[in-house]
């Protein structure tokens, strides 16, 4: 055991002495015409570095001497691979992957020889953020000596490269067959010419299975992106280009593109474009390619002006003959359709003649038609009736003897009939007088604020069966018994089954419940109209329904309502057929007690869409809520439930 933990710990020691960040610069001396590319390469071995144990991002720098600075070309993300170019070059080509970034300059110059750092940034297992930095310089000779060291090192490595001397075209080529970049013109008149970029992708056909394109774009050193195009997406492009196109094809098998063209060029659009192409290959790695043109935006001059002027003069004589063509022509159209109208004219006004003689024919058959048919049909009758005056003349022959034996017996009951009718009207005469002294008694009583008549909106009566209501005796002509009123606020709706049974409430304060019993018996012998009164935002709202009861104690004094009219909405129809519930007795449909929740009591179903019964001034479904005024979150400010007998 202890053997094998010495062996993991050699392990791990020789792991962490071979984990270290590298810079590798080929070759580290350039010369020109000698030189065709110069590679740097910034990694990390075995994806750790000492002392970092997340590493968070990788960065290739080189000396600006003119900050005195490194100054960042290279930035990578390594916990979202993202990669950032801040500095452009006329042709590169770039390489990341996982803790590495490879960046080949193709034809280095002079100003490529300069000192190239290598950093990582992470945090160690403290959390502390940690950074290190590994350096390399590329020298610049341009003595023959360069060339004999290079030839040199070409020999030692002949069996896995060929010498960059001789194959500086074969570099060049390779670039080039992959992106091209070229202009319509290099140097363009300002605000005269057009210019047409054009940036293609070609992929090499030994790679076409191991590379996918991702992206186009192209680039103004100081403007930033003029149009671009991502793979399966349309073009993207800037505000002032009059066109741009672009597709990327998929199996490369035809050169991806991005082209763009524009007129009215300016000063501040010369300088440097970049071509750019996004590239990832099968094995994770992603290459960015670019190529550069220059752009220079120069004043017109007087020779340039005078032809576009004289262009512009063609194209208005071209334009004027073009004018006068279509204005002889329109004319020559409006001259046809003028005769073509006067032909149409001439035809509607034979055709619509025409139409008259075959509506007055019609109208001739029509007529003739009917007076055929009432000529049959008053035969027909005339037959009936003929036939029918037979056979009542034979029916009033047989009356006449029936009616002469009858009169025989009828003068026997007559005499018989008049004693009877002396008897029956001197019982009657003190009938009479009873129904007389009752009706005088009966007519000083009110069965019904229909009988009521008063010069006051309510008056408070008491019914010949000794109900004490209150009337309404104007409202649509008046006649109703008012059995829920609130106005204030003043009494407390939240009430138990007997409460609400046997009725609650003050006249004089103006806010009661007549009760369910007394309404279940007002609305037992007779139909019943229920009309509800509504006050909410100083705006005026009913609610009316035909054939309304409430059934008995034993059905839970069931809510029975017919038809809606009014201007409030039907609020009430949720509850129609429901059951009356109180804190006490529930008898909704809900798995809740609604009457608790709600803190009312009222005909719930689960729960309500309307609840008068509810909590004063509330501000939620707790109010006085008629949802289709008040919606869930507003009350009424005044509610009369009334009733009236149908007449």
């Amino acid at each position: 055991m202890a053997t094998f933990l010495y062996v993991i710990l050699v392990v791990a020691l020789v792991i962490l002495s071979t984990s270290e960040l590298v810079i590798d610069v080929q070759p580290n001396v350039i010369s020109p015409e000698i030189t065709a590319q110069l590679v740097i390469n910034c990694s990390v071995t075995n994806n750790q570095a000492q002392n970092i144990d997340v590493i968070k991002s990788l960065t290739l720098s080189r000396y600006n001497e003119t900050i005195r600075d490194f100054e960042v070309m290279i930035s990578l993300d390594l916990l979202t691979l993202n990669l950032k170019q801040l500095v452009q070059f006329k042709y590169s080509l770039i390489s990341f992957g996982n803790v590495f970034i490879s960046l080949t300059i193709l034809h280095p110059t002079k100003s490529d020889a300069k000192v190239y750092r290598c950093s990582v940034n992470g945090d160690n297992s403290n959390e502390r953020n940690i950074s290190l930095f590994a350096k390399k310089a590329v020298e610049y000779e341009t003595n023959s000596t360069a060339l004999i060291e290079e030839i040199q090192r070409c020999k030692k490595v002949e069996s896995k490269c060929q010498c960059s001397l001789q194959n500086n075209d074969s570099s060049s080529n390779y670039k080039r067959s992959r992106v091209h970049f070229s202009g319509s013109s290099e140097i363009i008149k300002e605000r005269i010419e057009t210019v047409t970029l054009n940036c293609t992708y070609q992929a090499l056909k030994h790679q076409r299975n191991e590379t996918s394109l991702q992206s186009l774009y192209i680039l103004h050193e100081a403007n930033g992106v003029i149009a671009n195009i991502n793979k399966g997406q349309p073009v993207v492009q800037g505000s002032n280009l009059k066109n741009a196109e672009g597709e990327i094809f998929d199996n490369e098998s035809k050169d991806s593109y991005l082209q763009v063209t524009w007129s009215s060029l300016k000063f501040s659009e010369s300088g440097k474009y970049f071509c750019e192409a996004n590239v990832k290959h099968s094995d994770g790695r992603a290459e960015r390619l670019s190529e550069m043109l220059i752009l220079a935006v120069v004043s017109p001059t007087v020779d340039d002006l005078v032809k576009v002027v004289e262009k512009l003069l063609g194209q208005v004589d071209g334009d004027t003959k073009h004018i006068q063509e279509n204005n002889q022509s329109i004319k020559n159209i409006k001259e046809e359709l003028k005769i073509k109208e006067q032909n149409i004219i001439s035809i509607t006004a034979d055709l619509n003649s025409t139409q008259q003689i075959i509506s007055s024919m019609k109208e001739d058959i029509t007529q003739n038609q009917q007076n055929i048919s009432s000529m049959k049909e008053d035969l027909i009758i005339n037959q009936e009736n003929l036939k029918n005056v037979k056979e009542d003349l034979n029916i009033q022959q047989r009356n006449i003897l029936s009616l002469e034996k009858d009169f025989h017996t009828h003068q026997q009951n007559f005499s018989n009939f008049q004693e009877n009718l002396e008897i029956v009207l001197s019982n009657f005469s003190t009938a009479l007088i009873e129904v007389k002294n009752q009706t005088d008694k009966e007519e000083n009583q009110i069965t019904s604020c229909r009988d009521v008549n008063s010069k006051d909106d309510r008056v408070v009566v008491t019914l010949a069966s000794g109900l004490k209501v209150m009337c309404d005796t104007k409202t649509d002509g008046g006649g109703w018994i008012i059995f829920q009123r609130r106005i204030n606020g003043k009494v407390d709706f939240y009430r138990n089954w007997q409460a609400y049974r046997d009725g609650f409430g003050d006249y004089d304060v103006g806010e009661f419940y007549l009760g369910n019993e007394n309404i279940y018996i007002l609305t037992s012998f007779t139909n019943f109209d229920l009309r509800i009164d509504l006050k909410f935002n100083y705006q005026s709202y009913f609610a009316q329904y035909t054939n309304f009861k409430l059934l008995s104690e034993k059905e839970f004094y069931r809510l029975k309502i017919g038809d809606y009219s009014g201007n409030a909405g039907d609020s009430l129809l949720y509850h129609k057929d429901m059951y009356f519930s109180t804190y006490d007795k529930d008898n909704n449909r809900d798995h809740r007690n609604c009457a608790t929740e709600y803190r009312g009591a009222w005909w719930y179903d689960s729960c309500h869409h309307s609840h008068l019964n509810g909590v004063w001034g509330g501000r939620d479904p707790k109010g006085l809520i008629w949802d289709k005024v008040t919606n869930y979150d507003g009350s009424v400010s005044f509610t009369e439930m009334k009733i009236r007998e149908k007449r």
